[in-house]
């Protein structure tokens, strides 16, 4: 499997509030050895000194053993991430500064994923030339989607777009979405923060993904295009291709 990541600060903001990882970590049970990817894309809010502070948190505890090991338990996953939610709520209270990230994560081991998110940080698998979006959105505008209210298109310039409903750290206790993936040979997972999608169409990043062969030119091109029309938001990419 290889993996590229790209973060940038975008054209208008003053700093950069979203944070990615990349972790391979090797684990020998019973003579044998387990390796895992860790990877996930977090982009935070609160401002200055805060959004950065807890999306920075969040994806450094993910760096962590005890998940990988727990990779193969969703429950396992869900109980890091609610920890994860106490400690940024609780840092939020100690810095009297309202704090919260989204996060979209996924554990690999071999050709087998489990996705978590929270918020609209978004999981895409690349397949067949084919661009698929896994997640779901936790947001104002995903919900008026879900309703019939909106289409597609309308929710791309509708004014509550960036309206999350859920995130880390802003309540007591959060609630992943969870999915499981089985990757084949070609397959590119993409896991990205708004400031990628709100910019660009899915049918843009497609073929990005269709046009470019390296993970480093399809990453610089998704980011190099999100600021051609406006980088109006930190955009951050994570890719792999298996």
């Amino acid at each position: 499997m290889r993996v590229y990541g790209l973060s940038d600060i975008g054209r208008k903001r003053k700093n950069n509030e979203d944070a990615y990882l990349i972790d391979r970590v090797d684990i020998f049970e019973d003579g044998k050895r387990r390796v895992f990817y860790v990877l996930a894309v977090a982009d935070g809010m609160g401002g200055h000194a805060a959004g950065e502070v807890a999306s920075g948190m969040t994806v450094e505890r993910l760096t962590a053993a005890p998940l990988t090991y727990l990779a193969g338990d969703v429950s396992g996953v869900q109980k890091i991430i609610g920890f994860l939610n106490r400690k940024i709520h609780e840092k939020s209270e100690e810095m009297k500064k309202k704090m919260g990230t989204t996060l979209v994560a996924a554990i690999i081991e071999d050709n087998k994923g489990y996705i978590f998110n929270v918020g609209d940080s978004r999981a895409y698998l690349f397949r067949n030339n084919k661009l698929r979006q896994i997640t779901k959105d936790h947001s104002v505008v995903q919900e008026l989607l879900d309703k019939g209210l909106i289409t597609k298109e309308e929710a791309r310039t509708h004014p509550n777009k960036n309206v999350i409903t859920m995130a880390i750290g802003t309540k007591d206790s959060v609630n992943p979405d969870e999915f499981t993936l089985y990757f084949d040979p070609g397959d590119v997972l993409l896991l990205c923060t708004d400031g990628v999608h709100d910019m660009l169409t899915d049918e843009e990043i497609e073929a990005i993904l269709k046009k470019y062969e390296s993970l480093s030119e399809i990453g610089n091109e998704i980011i190099r295009m999100a600021n051609e029309k406006g980088g109006k938001d930190n955009a951050t990419v994570v890719l792999a291709r298996f």
